[in-house]
């Protein structure tokens, strides 16, 4: 077969339906974690896009392992230390299983907070999960340089399939390059993120937008070849945020392509770039028909500002809970009493 055919046959085998991201409506646009997808995620800082990145992964592990899928994950996590990336998760995985909440801080015990007899057996009980997960999952949280990532990346292809090269001659030299890749095993994935990409080690002689750059280009040609899936973390401008731009009557606020922080390369690069937006920081009282008065930090916009995979431009509500960690994707906002009213929404 011809691999038109063989994408076709695939898609009947229901070889695409992805990796469950744990969103809910908005993958009526974005199709869950795909192979071979680059995902971009941006917000301003305090939006909370890490942890929409880390309950988009959590959850496809989740599924992964429910359905017997093999899932290589690499986390370059250059903006939080180990520690607290771990109290995160098992803040985290705690409320998932128990559906119990209790905040990383007071796992901690910051400023000598204290857990409940009950808190603590649930936490001690599942400590060791949490550190079979980080044995698992290839983090790497001392900055690494794009050609020391792209490197790892390739190293890891070829562990897990063959390269096909040609040989080709450039001056008069004779050479070879990667045409194609064949996996050991075609169900599996491999994701790779990173928070956040303007904290990447610096090449040599290069400045932050050649760098993002770099890295952009080696995360385009690692999902071309190999079909990696990539969530990729990127900071927006501060203007989204400012006076000027929310004194404009009529123009849409919400999050968009030029709100993507020392380099647009990425989102040209990418294959759907999702904003995080916390309205309720910027002083709105509603939005998108959401009565934030009453849901107020608990709530963000998530939207699709680009989309190679379907329609672009379009923003779903999210109950949102830092605690946990959770998203929970809201319904229509005239629905929502239909539905229980707010009160559920804010636990």
């Amino acid at each position: 077969m011809s691999s038109l055919k063989e994408r076709i046959q695939a898609g009947k085998e229901g070889k695409y339906k992805g990796l469950d991201n744990g969103l809910g409506d908005i993958n009526k646009y974005i199709y869950n974690i795909l192979k071979g997808i680059y995902t971009l995620i941006g917000g301003l800082s305090g939006a909370a896009k890490t942890t929409l990145m880390d309950f988009m992964i959590l959850n496809a592990i989740a599924y992964a392992k429910k359905n017997n899928i093999s899932l290589t994950i690499f986390y370059y996590c250059f903006e939080i230390k180990e520690e607290t990336k771990k109290l995160n998760w098992l803040s985290v995985h705690i409320y998932q299983k128990y559906k119990v909440i209790i905040p990383p801080q007071v796992i901690g015990g910051l400023d000598g907070a204290k857990m409940t007899e009950y808190e603590a057996k649930l936490v001690d009980a599942e400590i060791e999960y949490i550190e079979q997960l980080f044995r698992e999952i290839h983090f790497r949280f001392e900055p690494t340089n794009p050609t020391g990532i792209y490197h790892e990346l390739l190293e890891h292809g070829e562990n897990t399939g063959t390269y096909v090269k040609e040989k080709y001659t450039l001056q008069g030299e004779h050479k070879s390059r990667i045409i194609r890749w064949v996996p050991n095993d075609p169900d599996s994935y491999t994701l790779v993120a990173i928070d956040h990409i303007a904290l990447a080690k610096r090449e040599k002689n290069y400045g932050l937008k050649e760098n993002i750059d770099k890295l952009s280009e080696y995360f385009v040609y690692m999902r071309n070849i190999c079909n990696m899936s990539f969530l990729v973390v990127q900071q927006f401008n501060q203007s989204l945020n400012s006076v000027d731009r929310m004194k404009m009557k009529g123009v849409d606020l919400s999050p968009q392509q030029n709100d993507f922080k020392d380099s647009n390369n990425t989102y040209a690069d990418c294959d759907v770039a999702l904003g995080v937006m916390n309205p309720w920081k910027m002083d709105f009282k509603s939005y998108l028909g959401y009565d934030l008065s009453v849901m107020k930090e608990k709530f963000r916009l998530v939207k699709v500002i680009k989309n190679r995979l379907g329609r672009d431009n379009v923003a779903f509500g999210y109950a949102f809970n830092a605690e946990s960690g959770k998203f929970v994707s809201l319904p229509d906002p005239d629905d929502i009493e239909m539905f229980g009213g707010y009160a559920q929404y804010l636990t």
